[in-house]
């Protein structure tokens, strides 16, 4: 799936810079998104607590993070007389469409997806919530099948990247016939994924690597993401507009030039950790300067300049300097 919060292009150099000072150990992602950062450190062999404010980030993470393999749906699987995980995924590509809220909303009246995708994308949402409902899911196994619809979706939404808009002549992609795969989880010890603040996450125990890779601008991720976050919700919401955003929650601190720098602070004052790792844009609605003198209040750093891919909704690609501070507590 692609997500504007995520560091794939940069992840190689973060990894030499981490594994240079702590070979392993356990690696602290409070800002995890749909865990991209948090899965590569997994399969390097760390121990990985990942968190995120949007609950379908962090259904990625359980998927992702929690998981080293595909659950084993034993109630599920029981229950429906289906002898493995992949007569399961048949079953839910098999289902009879679904038209209703999610194809009139997102297919009738905003063109995000196909009407026929999404009756296919709507029989399955309410198939895996009505089996949550039914206690034949865990928490984390819905989480699981959740994360692994808004994947599938992804793949025939009819959008440039993010669910802001939709784009006024069909995409290639969103001409393709939805089939819906399970995610893969990630290889490597099993980690743990919480859905809140961030600041929770850094205050709950000593990490050895905490990496902080906070929203740099004023995008409000609620709302370009709002319609992965419906189907995690696992229910309809009043939504509104040319695009369909329901109420969203309010902006992070660190979207507000005002906010952020205070934030970075609390979050800094919290953390115990061996080595901080923190990951910015040197455009970033906090200063390069402002960032430098709050680093040094908590130790001696050491700047480092990755050459990054910037989101982009075209296809021309985009190079943009990020900029990661180290500080090795030893």
């Amino acid at each position: 799936m692609r997500y504007f919060g995520s560091k794939a292009s940069t992840l190689e150099g973060i990894q030499r810079l981490i594994r240079a000072r702590v070979p392993h150990g356990t690696f602290c992602d409070p800002f995890g998104g749909i865990a991209t950062v948090g899965a590569h450190f997994k399969s390097a062999g760390y121990q990985v607590f990942s968190g995120d404010m949007l609950l379908f980030a962090h259904y990625f993470q359980i998927a992702r993070i929690e998981y080293s393999r595909t659950p084993p749906f034993r109630r599920l699987l029981k229950a429906t007389g289906k002898t493995n995980v992949t007569e399961l995924a048949l079953s839910l590509n098999n289902l009879e469409p679904s038209r209703g809220w999610f194809v009139r909303e997102f297919a009738t009246r905003r063109r995000f997806f196909t009407a026929q995708n999404a009756a296919q994308i709507d029989a399955i949402w309410k198939q895996i919530v009505r089996w949550r409902q039914q206690s034949l899911l865990s928490y984390r196994e819905a989480a699981f099948l959740l994360a692994s619809l808004i994947n599938s979706a992804d793949t025939v939404a009819n959008t440039a990247g993010t669910y802001y808009a939709y784009l006024k002549k069909w995409h290639r992609k969103a001409a393709k016939n939805f089939q819906f795969d399970l995610l893969l989880p990630a290889s490597g010890p099993s980690g743990q994924s919480f859905f809140g603040n961030a600041i929770d996450l850094v205050r709950q125990r000593e990490y050895d690597i905490l990496y902080l890779d906070p929203p740099y601008n004023d995008r409000c991720y609620s709302g370009y993401y709002h319609l992965p976050e419906t189907l995690a919700l696992g229910r309809w919401r009043h939504v509104h507009g040319k695009s369909g955003v329901p109420e969203i929650s309010p902006l992070s601190d660190f979207n507000s030039p005002k906010r952020a720098p205070k934030a970075l602070h609390e979050i800094l004052e919290s953390a115990r950790c061996r080595l901080l790792v923190f990951h910015y844009s040197d455009n970033g609605i906090i200063a390069p300067d402002v960032v430098r003198d709050i680093l040094r209040q908590y130790g001696s750093y050491r700047s480092f300049v990755l050459k990054a891919t910037g989101y982009t909704t075209d296809h021309i690609r985009r190079d943009i300097t990020h900029r990661v501070y180290v500080i090795d507590n030893g």
